[in-house]
């Protein structure tokens, strides 16, 4: 070492000049002089016994049998010195560090933790200036370094070190960054290190390393210059073409793509390998292990996201600008036919990553959302309702882009304005949240959903390929299913994170009652007291801004979890769930999308027990529908629903109607079960009976209307495929089949086979469920089922499908494995000839049941008994003999009235039922002529002229007085003649 050292060029122009300590000049005044060179001593003693303790480096000789620190020996010579001043010290700590061995990260780090216990001695500064000038030079000249791996040895630093010991470190090393003459010293600085980090945070696995990549990140988050480099790095800039998986690509991309769940649709995934190999118990300690880690991991993320939004207002703008870029980009995620294009998904970020997102900003909603905490309802009330309404503007606080553009739950053609500008970083976590959610967590359901079906057919086509001896066909679709099982196994563990689930159904129950409170105009802690519930046309001008998705998040989640997790629900306070169903399900005026409110059916049967119809005690969820303060307005609101889809202007799809059908048809019989809601339907009931005839027919007869409607049509179109099925296994049984392995005609007879076996299963379930609905109301109902409205469809639909189950034509449906077709011929004869004993106590009923000339005959009754005796339902065979003589009688009494109607003139019989018309009435539009009856039982379907199909209702119809005078004086002078032409015989 010379007193040359070429290194001092390297620091500095402050530090380089600084020469040696001179010899101390001589002086008249010895004593001042002699004063000040003690004090010197002292001061150069203390700068040296402190930089000794820091940097464990010495300059004396003497010190050399102190084993802790180094002795310099060519430095000490060269300097011709034994107290280091700060020249000194910045010399032997750089000659040091050139020649050091070991990590020199380490090396600074633990010089800079040993001066903390010396914070209070006045060198601190000028000793802790030497750490940095040294850390900064080994960045910026690595050459000088060649045995060093520094950027890996300080992400270790940053992962290992107590956080805030290398907090404050990092706040140093960055504020001598920043008073450096080169002002872009701190971005050269941390740049190689960021990007390193990306490439080990892309390739993190879920359950193997320590994840200490994560640790760094915590750190330099927590630093407001570095977490600004940190997100504006990840920013994408709006110059390029930009898709949404270039958002992985980015820094803050990179944290959360650790996940089970497959990075490309359709690929294998590391986990649940071959899972048709392998026992449940197996799968159940893989999905454990995936739950930890995922938890795990996601809570680094969430304190690396708190860091950022907590850094400067500056910083938590830009992270807030990144995170309305994600879901901006990958919106297509939500889009329905995304769902069936995985090209289209391809371009978008992965599943894992979106629910990951979605986990972090569960977690960040928490302080609106946790049941424990006192103030997080007054939190709430002040998410502003009106921020989708808004564009995206630098001002006003909205970072997600065409969140303006989103269907809202009503239209209304003026949006209220914001209550306060800019929006806070509350209002906009809401929306962001129930975003990601939309995006990750309930697209990801929709595909297990498909994948659910698509598996069945494979398992399906698997046991035909085995049945027809095709192994290698049948090898090939087990390794489809065991693909595609492993998918679902990924994505079913990823949703069932138990903390995740936890928070997100803190979420879910907050956002229930944020949407009642906005609908209501009421504080969400006062919607289920507020009267405004039951006034199903009050609506609040808020809905106008509020999306679908923030509703279709919480129906989704509650079918999911009642489905996969359903202690979830058990162990939560529902009761904002079921006041949510009863606030927007039955009022168009809130909820205007009719798809939506039907769907909202399935969710309140996912609030209902699970073990409904078992001798298991009264569960929780069986207290939810008879202490709710709403309880009552249920049944009614369920009914408005079933009606309300189906009519004109509010229509869904005639077939898409069934699939709201199952789950309404599941909750009535639940609520029919339980008194209190019993008796609503009977108060339903009553107000029917009182207004069969009105000009606006009562909700309770509209019901009774659909209900037959879609009896009839399910059960016909079941038989109908059950017929066609019964051939189609005809051919094959007989060899008219082509019977080959493969080619385009055996394709195609395949393809058309399972069609109308899944189109069979279908219907035959449905109408199942709803003549059970059928049997279920008769029990106890009976004015609506008779009224001369409905009593004839009644009694002919019954005759027409009891005829097809019991007559000639069974045989035509009879099939293999009749089970695989959900057709239950025994239940579907036991419901009718139960239905037919409910309603025989009603004359008029009987009566309809022997004039229904296309299916009745007096031998009905009895092929019915014949096939009760077979399927072991004899209880029924008394009773039903009983109904069999009564209408017998009643057809014998009415006999005369069918000679009566054969004379009847033209003008007195209706157009569409041909008969005697009792009530005529004209149709204002097309002037035809049609009974009172058969006008008000066509409305009730369809609020049109049947004759010309403009708009009708029964308001609009005008009583013809003349002609019903006139037919019933037809009708008592037929009666008066048939009566006086009978012969008297006089006494025997």
């Amino acid at each position: 070492m010379t007193d040359n050292n070429p290194f001092l060029a390297l620091f500095s122009k402050e530090v380089a000049n600084v020469d040696p300590a001179p010899a101390a000049p001589q002086s008249d005044a010895s004593s001042k002089q002699d004063i000040i060179s003690n004090i010197s001593e002292k001061d150069g003693s203390r700068f040296n016994d402190f930089a000794e303790k820091v940097f464990m480096l010495t300059l004396k000789p003497k010190q050399i049998k102190n084993c802790q620190l180094f002795y310099l020996k060519d430095l000490a010579r060269a300097l011709n010195q034994e107290l280091f001043n700060q020249t000194a010290l910045d010399q032997a700590v750089l000659e040091y560090a050139v020649g050091l061995k070991d990590s020199l990260v380490n090396y600074l780090f633990q010089c800079f933790e040993r001066s903390l216990s010396l914070d209070n001695v006045p060198e601190t500064n000028d000793v802790r200036k030497t750490i940095f000038v040294n850390l900064d030079l080994a960045f910026s000249q690595p050459e000088l370094f060649p045995d060093q791996n520094l950027h890996e040895d300080f992400l270790q630093l940053l992962a290992f070190s107590a956080e805030e010991i290398v907090s404050r470190f990092i706040d140093n090393f960055v504020q001598h960054l920043s008073t450096q003459e080169n002002p872009a010293s701190v971005k050269e600085t941390f740049l190689p290190l960021f990007l390193g980090l990306k490439i080990k945070l892309t390739n993190l696995h879920l359950l193997m390393g320590n994840h200490s990549e994560l640790d760094a990140m915590i750190v330099l988050s927590k630093q407001p210059t570095l977490a600004k480099m940190l997100v504006s790095l990840s920013i994408l800039s709006e110059s390029i073409d930009r898709i949404g998986k270039h958002c992985e690509q980015t820094l803050l991309g990179s944290l959360f793509l650790c996940s089970c769940i497959s990075r490309v649709p359709g690929t294998t995934s590391d986990f649940f390998d071959r899972p048709s190999r392998s026992p449940p118990g197996v799968h159940a300690t893989t999905e454990g292990n995936i739950w930890s880690a995922s938890e795990r991991i996601m809570n680094k993320v969430y304190k690396i996201f708190y860091n950022l939004l907590k850094a400067s207002p500056e910083v938590q703008n830009l992270t807030r600008k990144w995170l309305g870029q994600v879901l901006e980009l990958n919106k297509a995620r939500g889009q329905m036919w995304a769902q069936h294009d995985m090209q289209a998904l391809v371009h978008c970020v992965s599943d894992g990553f979106m629910t990951n997102l979605g986990a972090v900003l569960l977690q960040l909603c928490r302080p609106f959302c946790s049941a424990d905490d006192p103030k997080s309802c007054d939190r709430l009330s002040k998410i502003d309702a009106t921020f989708c309404g808004a564009t995206e503007t630098k001002e006003n606080g909205v970072h997600i882009a065409d969140l303006h553009k989103e269907t809202c739950l009503i239209t209304q053609e003026n949006q209220p304005t914001a209550k306060t500008l800019p929006y806070t970083f509350s209002t906009e976590l809401f929306y962001m949240t129930h975003r990601a959610l939309e995006l990750g967590v309930k697209a990801v359901h929709s595909q297990m959903l498909q994948m659910s079906q698509n598996f069945n057919r494979l398992q399906r086509a698997y046991q035909d390929a085995e049945q027809s001896g095709q192994t290698p066909v049948a090898q090939q679709i087990q390794e489809r299913m065991d693909v595609m099982m492993s998918s679902y196994l990924c994505f079913k563990a990823v949703l069932l994170v138990p903390e995740w689930l936890k928070m997100q159904f803190e979420f879910i129950l907050a956002t229930s009652k944020w949407l009642c409170g906005s609908a209501l105009d009421v504080h969400p802690s006062n919607v289920t007291s507020s009267e405004m519930i039951s006034n199903k046309e009050y609506s609040s001008e808020l809905l106008s801004c509020i999306p679908e998705f923030c509703l279709s998040n919480v129906m989704d989640f509650v079918v999911f979890v009642n489905r996969f997790s359903p202690s979830t629900l058990d162990r939560g306070q529902l009761d904002d769930l079921l006041t949510l169903v009863v606030v927007f399900m039955g009022s168009p005026n809130r909820l205007k999308n009719p798809h939506m409110r039907a769907g909202m059916a399935e969710m309140l049967d996912g609030l209902m027990p699970p073990d409904r119809g078992h001798a298991a005690p009264p569960s929780s969820r069986t207290a939810l529908f008879v202490k709710h303060p709403r309880a009552n307005d249920v049944v009614g609101t369920l009914l408005h629903v079933f009606v309300s889809i189906e009519m004109t202007g509010q229509g869904v799809a005639f077939e898409q109607k069934f699939n709201y059908r199952r789950p309404m048809y599941a909750a009535m019989k639940f609520l029919w079960s339980l008194k209190l809601h019993q008796r609503q339907f009977k108060v339903l009931v009553a107000e029917a009976e009182a207004n069969m005839e009105a000009a606006q027919p009562p909700l309770f007869l509209q019901f009774v209307n659909l209900l037959i409607n879609d009896a009839i049509y399910l059960l016909d179109e079941g038989l109908s495929y059950m017929a066609q099925l019964k051939e189609q296994q005809q051919q094959r049984s007989d060899g008219s089949w082509p019977n080959v392995p493969a080619g385009p005609q055996r394709h195609q007879r395949e393809a058309t086979y399972q069609h109308i076996t899944m189109l069979a299963r279908f219907h035959n379930l449905m109408g199942r469920e709803t003549i059970r609905i059928l049997e279920m109301m008769t029990r106890e109902i009976k004015g609506v089922f008779v009224h001369s409205t409905m009593v004839d469809r009644v009694a002919s639909m019954l005759n027409y499908f009891l005829l097809h189950l019991v007559g000639p034509k069974k045989r035509d449906f009879k099939v293999k494995d009749v089970g695989d077709y959900e057709f239950d011929p025994a239940e579907l004869v036991s419901c009718i000839c139960q239905i037919y004993c409910h309603l025989s106590s009603v004359d008029v009923f009987c009566t309809a049941v022997s004039q229904d000339g296309r299916s009745y005959s007096p031998q009905l009754f009895g092929l019915a008994e014949d096939v009760l005796s077979r399927i072991g339902r004899g209880a029924l065979i008394g009773d039903l003999r009983l109904v069999a003589e009564k209408v017998s009688e009643l057809a014998s009494a009415k006999a005369s009235d069918e000679d009566l109607i054969s004379s009847a003139p033209d003008e007195f019989l209706d157009p569409i039922m041909s008969s005697i018309m009792m009530n005529p009435v004209i149709l204002p539009s097309s002037k035809v002529i049609v009974d009172r009856s058969t006008i008000a039982r066509h409305l009730l379907s369809d609020q049109s002229d049947p004759f010309n199909r403009s708009p009708l209702t029964m308001e609009d119809i005008l009583p013809d007085d003349e002609l019903r005078e006139k037919i019933h004086k037809w009708m008592a002078d037929m009666k008066k003649k048939n009566t006086s032409s009978v012969p008297d015989i006089g006494p025997v």
